[in-house]
């Protein structure tokens, strides 16, 4: 059986790429990296908000090129507590993708940021800098 290098998931014989990361599958895993291998971040902070996919993935390429670690949550959905209705569900209009940082690395990756979106950062920044 078939497998994402990305996400991990496995997949029937007939399907050759990853549908929810557009990656092609490979037939084996290498091993997950050992928990003492990465560092554990307790703060991670919403960076920007970006719309499209590609924009999402070179700009968190970017960062990792720079050694700053970032992740993308998807737009598609989440789960929490929402005001006072208890637990629920939403999926925010257009979807999109939230580019977060641990604590420790937001002023280096937000001017890493300013620079891949130029203009377009006022209106996609989700947090307040300098």
């Amino acid at each position: 059986m078939p497998y994402c290098p990305k996400c991990r998931y496995e997949y029937e014989n007939n399907i050759s790429v990853c549908p929810d990361c557009d990656e092609k599958l490979v037939m084996s895993l290498p091993p997950e990296p050992d928990a003492d291998d990465e560092k554990i971040f307790k703060e991670w902070i919403p960076l920007a908000r970006l719309q499209s996919t590609q924009l999402a993935e070179m700009t968190l390429e970017a960062l990792r090129a720079k050694d700053i670690p970032a992740v993308l949550q998807s737009g598609v959905g989440y789960f929490g507590y929402v005001g006072t209705q208890g637990l629920s569900s939403y999926a925010p209009v257009g979807g999109g993708y939230t580019l977060l940082t641990p604590k420790e690395y937001v002023d280096r990756a937000v001017g890493e940021v300013k620079v891949i979106l130029g203009e377009d950062w006022e209106k996609s920044k989700l947090v307040e800098t300098d």
